[in-house]
């Protein structure tokens, strides 16, 4: 099940990176934030800020993967020793995500798999979260790399100051891809927002059209 921080004042996404600098830096007491305007979280009735409220994602979940989803929180929970094994399972499940997704919003195949305004909302959540996850791996994966060069155990002065300035170059180069998916990540973020409130008001008015429905049919009778 997927929790989502929303601001319990107004019903809006939140988070706690930072608005600016993603990629640098991961919560540890950052203050929390709207997706849709990078405004401070509402106020709580004491007037300090208010506390995030974890609500689940009204995600559809086919029944008959439910076994499989258990299987998969189990391999992927974060509390065990590290496997490079467990980071390949993890890359192979999000190469088949990533297929399932490219035939699900197709022209036609994305009016099955995305019936309601929902389901593009739960979409767009997912992908604004992914982006912002992808920007800070970039960025410190280059972090990582670089300091990986620097240890290296090459002799060679000469050869061990190339390893130094390529690895100083990808981190360049990734830094750059962590900023533009960060910018991404904001775009996104402001349409899940956009997005969550065009599904909150078709869902009104689904159940205005059902409530009129049957009070013509009560009148009727």
């Amino acid at each position: 099940m997927i929790q989502i921080p929303i601001c319990p004042v107004c019903d809006e996404p939140v988070a706690d990176q930072p608005a600016a600098r993603w990629t640098n830096a991961y919560r540890g007491g950052i203050p929390w934030w709207h997706l849709a305007d990078t405004s401070p979280i509402c106020a709580a009735a004491d007037g300090g800020p208010a506390q995030p409220a974890f609500v689940a994602d009204p995600l559809t979940v086919d029944s008959k993967t439910t076994t499989w989803l258990d299987e998969m929180s189990r391999l992927f929970i974060v509390d065990v020793p590290y496997d490079p094994g467990r980071l390949g399972s993890a890359i192979i499940a999000a190469e088949h995500l990533g297929r399932w997704l490219h035939t699900a919003t197709g022209p036609f195949s994305a009016l099955l798999a995305l019936p309601t305004p929902t389901d593009v909302a739960s979409l767009i959540g997912h992908l604004h979260r992914t982006t912002r996850l992808l920007a800070r791996v970039h960025a410190q994966i280059g972090s990582y790399l670089l300091d990986r060069a620097r240890l290296t155990g090459l002799d060679d002065s000469e050869g061990r100051g190339e390893v130094i300035d390529a690895g100083d170059d990808l981190r360049a180069w990734l830094q750059d891809a962590a900023e533009w998916l960060a910018r991404s990540a904001r775009a996104s973020g402001v349409a899940w927002s956009a997005a969550r409130m065009v599904a909150a008001a078709s869902h009104l008015g689904a159940a205005s059209c059902t409530a009129d429905g049957t009070d013509r049919e009560e009148d009727q009778r």
